[in-house]
């Protein structure tokens, strides 16, 4: 049951106003019985330096503090197109999400695709040659406390034959729907992400 919608941006008049990011919609309700909130974000492009990125993060970290001082319990998962990869200063710093477990705090969330590009050599999109994991789902600290209730279990990135290019020069590369003026009858330059909870 979804008790609230909205969208919020925190506009930087500081500077040049063509990357301001994307309001961010944010959802509270319950799920399998438990208070969440999800924060689906789309940070500003690569075509943008990665102070409007860090901007987002920091837009986004305000926010999911703002959730959890009126709800210390609160089960929070951020999730989207950041822009960047898990290490980028927009999300391991600005953002606060963490590479290990242990090393997330109160206020922290933590990133389980961090080890996943790092560690696996796994991403979702491919630039030049090489991936990166711009698609990420993170969560609060809740999730990973629980003792009862939603608990985060494990994540991965949905790879599945159908969704790469076969042939060409772009082939092992996600099979977009179209490029260029060329259609392709694809899906994404992108692979979905999935994270898992149990309860």
């Amino acid at each position: 049951a979804i008790r609230r919608q909205r969208q919020m941006c925190i506009r930087d008049r500081a500077k040049d106003s063509a990357y301001h990011t994307r309001g961010f919609l944010t959802v509270q309700g319950k799920l399998a019985g438990d208070d969440v909130t999800f924060i689906v974000c789309h940070w500003p492009s690569r075509a943008a330096v990665s102070y409007y990125r860090e901007r987002a993060g920091k837009q986004v970290r305000m926010l999911k503090d703002s959730i959890s001082k009126a709800n210390p319990e609160m089960k929070i998962i951020v999730m989207g197109d950041m822009n960047d990869d898990p290490f980028s200063p927009s999300m391991a710093k600005a953002l606060g999400a963490k590479r290990e477990m242990k090393d997330v705090g109160k206020s922290d969330l933590y990133n389980p695709w961090w080890n996943v590009l790092a560690k696996d050599g796994r991403g979702t999109l491919m630039y030049d040659g090489k991936w990166n994991l711009f698609d990420q789902i993170v969560v609060s600290r809740p999730l990973l406390k629980a003792k009862k209730g939603l608990k985060y279990d494990h994540n991965e990135v949905f790879i599945r034959e159908y969704l790469f290019q076969q042939d060409g020069k772009y082939k092992g590369s996600p099979l977009r729907t179209h490029g260029g003026r060329v259609w392709l009858n694809g899906y994404s330059d992108h692979l979905p992400t999935i994270i898992y909870l149990k309860k």
